[in-house]
């Protein structure tokens, strides 16, 4: 059958295999980046986890310890202020 006397459809279906390779490949080569992108993303999280583990749990330990601290002194504080009170108004 000559090339010119094929109608859109029966060329395409002949001509199938030179399409559709190429699109497989494309198709292949995009789905392999996005899972190199993922891939990145999920390292940088477990980083950005460790680092979190790491870094920020002691420093927020020793956060709370002076608060801590502090929170005493003001009950100690406000224990002597009753105190006093109790002094004068008896």
């Amino acid at each position: 059958m000559a090339t010119n006397s094929l109608t859109p459809w029966e060329w395409s279906l002949q001509h199938l295999h030179l399409m559709g390779w190429p699109t497989v490949v494309f198709l292949a080569w995009r789905a392999g980046s996005y899972f190199k992108k993922l891939q990145g993303d999920v390292v940088k999280t477990i980083d950005q986890i460790d680092t979190m583990a790491t870094n920020h749990a002691p420093h927020m330990q020793m956060y709370l310890e002076e608060a801590k601290i502090s929170l005493n002194s003001i009950d100690k504080n406000i224990g002597l202020l009753i105190q006093k009170e109790i002094l004068k108004s008896s």
